[in-house]
């Protein structure tokens, strides 16, 4: 496929904000739309923004990243038009929900998986693409498109100027960036991704994707923070890819799979209780783990070469 150019780019972000601004500003009239050429990276951009106390609802998209962060500090590079490169920061009482940050990586997850699902569908029935399957989640922050990785979600927090903080057993807020990487194009995407375009003549810009994005993630986040991701666990079950599968798990500080490091621990994949920690029945029996904890592969990915890390913000 022929990379679009900058200017085509940045043209299609500029008009699927208008049309983001329409959709989303009855229910969020203080949120912010920005589309950047280029930037190191857009969870970056928001992080540095709280910090300065610019915590109103604000969703970043640029063209270009030039050091986009996945999980556990991965590098992380988009050119233009390949992929969709978002963040969206808004205070959020992360500590007052059951698996704070962890737990909203998966709602966030099941919400991209549904929007994508539905508009891919729309494209199939009008005749721009063919059926697609199910897009799947693999713990804690992937969305899968048949057997490979789609794109990658990155959760970050920190305390900022002029939120409430937490005392006298009051919760307070934080500043919250969730980061989205989803690959469109191939462009230079790892060896065994998935990308949405479907051939040399697919059109499909990011700013389409975006627009299919956003609105519902709004919405996901405000009911996460009120009723947590226990209400979303049955929708999350059904498009887990690990649940029932042989995984292998690195445990160790700077151990993970893509480093050939051997695993520190195996089992099966046993799904996700009610604050998102992954259950696995190990020789020890079922254990349970949080993201900061571990990093997860079914074993028979693990045990082949594994794949560099792909979206995220």
């Amino acid at each position: 496929m022929q990379p679009p150019s900058i200017d085509l780019v940045l043209a299609d972000l500029h008009a699927a904000a208008e049309r983001l601004w329409e959709a989303c500003s009855p229910r969020w009239p203080t949120l912010s739309l920005d589309v950047l050429p280029e930037v190191d990276s857009t969870n970056t951009e928001l992080m540095e923004r709280g910090r300065r106390g610019e915590t109103w609802p604000t969703a970043v998209v640029a063209a270009s990243q030039t050091a986009g962060r996945g999980r556990r500090g991965r590098a992380w590079a988009a050119q233009p038009g390949d992929t969709l490169t978002c963040s969206l920061g808004l205070p959020l009482r992360l500590d007052a929900v059951p698996g704070g940050g962890s737990a909203l990586s998966l709602a966030v997850g099941l919400s991209l998986a549904r929007s994508l699902d539905s508009a891919l569908q729309k494209r199939h029935t009008s005749g721009h693409g063919p059926a697609l399957p199910p897009i799947g989640l693999k713990w804690p922050n992937d969305l899968w498109l048949g057997q490979r990785k789609l794109g990658g979600i990155l959760i970050e927090a920190t305390p900022a100027p002029g939120l409430p903080e937490s005392r006298e057993g009051k919760e307070g807020s934080r500043w919250v960036v969730i980061g989205v990487g989803i690959n469109v194009r191939p462009g230079q995407a790892p060896e065994g991704s998935a990308w949405l375009a479907r051939g040399d003549d697919d059109r499909l810009g990011i700013g389409e994707v975006w627009t299919w994005l956003l609105p519902d993630l709004l919405d996901t986040v405000a009911r996460f923070e009120t009723s947590g991701f226990a209400p979303l666990l049955p929708a999350w079950s059904d498009r887990d890819v690990l649940r029932g599968q042989a995984v292998s798990l690195w445990t160790r500080p700077g151990a993970a799979p893509d480093s050939q490091t051997p695993p520190d621990a195996s089992g099966t994949a046993q799904g996700v209780d009610e604050s998102g920690a992954l259950l696995v029945h190990t020789a020890s029996g079922l254990q349970r783990w949080s993201t900061g904890e571990v990093s997860v592969r079914p074993a028979t990915s693990a045990a082949a070469s594994a794949p560099p890390s792909t979206p995220s913000t």
